[in-house]
């Protein structure tokens, strides 16, 4: 069974891929390119990659559930590998109501994305630990991923509004705001490049901390941990490394591991984001701009608050309402603070407020479009900041 959701993972990255060149080509190809708005022969192929992908997304899920024995979330690689499930099953469903075919150049690039993210974790199915073997993993951690899914689609549809009713000549200030959400994906990108090219030629590296304690690092440790001498461990491209340590104020078992991931990052991001802006010899959001001329923003404004308002009682139900209810039973108290816990809070908060100034306070348009767009970044801490930078009782994830 494992060997069979391997093949259908590997065909749902193929068709989401191949989705993604489609949509891009329906989107930005002169010849190609007709009406905005209307679908064309790439977009329509687009589409049906995507269901394809979904298709083929759902047979890895169910194969490897099969074979563990257990619904298949209990890791990271698992978690992500649903999350993007959950997205492209939710562009599926709402794009066929609404049918704005440039929506997937800006949903499905995401969910391949996110799919990518998943496989820079391990694969292995491990037994699950006390406090996950539990009716609730199933129920929590399924429904809390289907809303920020759901969420994860106003954010594009509030991406696209932007595009289409910011001058970016004349609104530099927001013109430099969307050019950094463009950057962090370009960070998102590069950190998934960097970790899956380390693995797949198996880098690994162990350091010893100062309390003795061996750590192993998946990526060249520019940054090493606290007490270890400079130039120590290893070396790359003929400079020995470390080439400093992580501070001592960095609390955690593998906080200079963390620090190091930030780091390649940051530097992964710039090169790449230098490269794409030397090609493009203008801001990207220039560039991606030309993709949503002529749609009609008043759609997409809809469209951006729809996937709020069903997103927003899923996300509700799953990530607080059925997670109170299974910690009570895992950990005795139905509330912890723990950081992932918290941050759930703050995106319930967050979204909570959004939908409090849409309805009450009569936002909408720009303001409630930049809080779209934004929610997508309290979304992303909350499932790959938390993780990576913060332990708590989630740690297993």
């Amino acid at each position: 069974m494992m060997t069979a959701s391997s093949i259908f993972f590997g065909a749902t990255l193929v068709c989401y891929f191949i989705s993604t060149i489609l949509y891009v080509l329906g989107v930005t190809g002169r010849k190609m390119k007709i009406a905005a708005g209307k679908a064309n022969i790439w977009t329509k192929w687009g589409y049906i990659f995507s269901i394809s992908g979904v298709l083929m997304h759902i047979a890895a899920m169910i194969t490897r559930g099969v074979g563990a024995g257990f619904t298949p979330v209990s890791n990271m690689f698992e978690y992500m590998s649903f999350w993007a499930f959950t997205i492209m099953l939710a562009f599926v469903v709402i794009n066929f109501f609404y049918k704005v075919p440039g929506l997937g150049a800006f949903v499905v690039p995401v969910g391949l994305t996110i799919l990518t993210y998943a496989s820079v974790f391990p694969r292995e199915v491990k037994p699950l630990i006390p406090a996950l073997q539990s009716y609730w993993l199933s129920i929590h951690v399924t429904t809390a991923a289907l809303g920020e899914g759901i969420l994860t689609i106003s954010f594009a549809a509030g991406l696209m509004y932007l595009l289409v009713v910011t001058d970016l000549a004349k609104q530099p200030r927001s013109a430099k705001f969307l050019e950094f959400i463009v950057y962090l994906f370009t960070a998102l990108v590069s950190f998934i490049a960097i970790s899956l090219s380390f693995r797949i030629g198996g880098y690994e590296v162990i350091a010893q901390t100062a309390e003795g304690a061996a750590q192993l690092y998946k990526m060249p440790p520019i940054a090493g941990p606290s007490g270890t001498d400079l130039g120590s461990l290893t070396t790359l491209l003929g400079v020995s490394l470390p080439l400093f340590n992580a501070p001592g104020w960095m609390q955690g078992t593998d906080s200079a591991i963390q620090f190091n991931t930030i780091i390649w990052t940051v530097l992964g991001s710039l090169v790449l984001y230098g490269i794409l802006r030397l090609i493009a010899r203008k801001p990207l959001v220039a560039v991606i701009s030309r993709w949503v001329r002529g749609l009609d923003e008043e759609m997409l404004d809809e469209l951006s608050y729809r996937a709020v308002a069903i997103g927003y009682p899923v996300f509700t139900l799953g990530a607080l309402v059925f997670a109170m209810i299974w910690a009570q039973e895992a950990w005795g108290s139905y509330w912890s603070w723990d950081p992932k816990e918290t941050w759930a809070l703050i995106t319930w908060l967050y979204y909570t407020a959004y939908l409090h100034l849409r309805l009450r306070q009569g936002w909408e348009g720009v303001r409630t479009a930049w809080m779209a767009v934004a929610g997508f970044v309290v979304i992303l801490f909350l499932l790959v900041g938390v993780n990576l930078l913060i332990s708590g009782l989630h740690a297993y994830a």
